[in-house]
């Protein structure tokens, strides 16, 4: 039975070919932006590109080594989420794709709130976790960037004068459905906490898992 640390580097080739094509995408969408003079299209596929800065980042001041399945997620989840929900404007163009986005953004979050816990909680072993208070953390983590996320939205929206909770055609009506899919997204998750600490394997706790044995954090023991 493969570790955590090889299915985390068996996962290497896939997750630097999905840097590669986000950023093809992402020059795409800039040259398109100043193809038709389109200012905004222009400066939302520019900063597609804060990924790569943000990475490199977070691994100098950290000094962590690189989890390829943890980047694999951030990158999958940012594309659908911006440079295709956001700058190609597929939140407008396709029903129902925002709904999608925000309740794939509750399980994302959800798998970065878990790995944030078992950081904080890394002087003790897992064995002495309480699976109820990480399932905790994660859902109020969850739900509270959720929030948060909307509020940026709304902040987003007085700067660009884009109605981007369509407020004008539904009043809160947009806001609580998107907090509500993030709601089922994060509750789709955490069933899987408890799995984790029972010792099951999953894609997503896998990927935390990987990504914080690599850096000397987790394990069985």
């Amino acid at each position: 039975m493969l570790s955590a640390i090889e299915r985390d580097e068996r996962f290497r080739k896939i997750t630097l070919a999905t840097e590669a094509l986000y950023a093809l995408f992402s020059v795409y969408l800039v040259i398109s932006g100043a193809a038709r003079g389109d200012t905004y299209r222009l400066v939302m596929a520019l900063g597609t590109f804060f990924l790569y800065p943000l990475f490199w980042a977070f691994y100098r001041i950290f000094r962590f080594r690189r989890g390829y399945q943890m980047e694999f997620c951030v990158f999958v989840f940012t594309f659908l989420a911006y440079p295709l929900g956001g700058t190609a404007e597929f939140y407008q163009k396709i029903q129902g794709f925002d709904k999608v986005a925000h309740t794939l953004s509750g399980v994302f979050v959800a798998m970065l709130a878990l790995a944030l816990y078992l950081y904080l909680e890394r002087k003790r072993p897992l064995k002495e976790h309480s699976a109820p208070t990480a399932v905790l953390f994660v859902f109020f983590a969850s739900m509270a960037v959720a929030g948060l996320f909307e509020l940026c939205e709304w902040a987003a929206a007085a700067a660009t004068g884009r109605d981007l909770q369509h407020v004008l055609g539904t009043g809160v009506n947009d806001t609580m459905q998107d907090m509500l899919v993030c709601l089922v997204g994060t509750l789709l998750f955490c069933p899987l906490i408890p799995r984790f600490y029972r010792g099951g394997y999953d894609p997503l706790t896998g990927a935390v898992a990987g990504f914080l044995e690599k850096n000397g954090v987790g394990g069985r023991a």
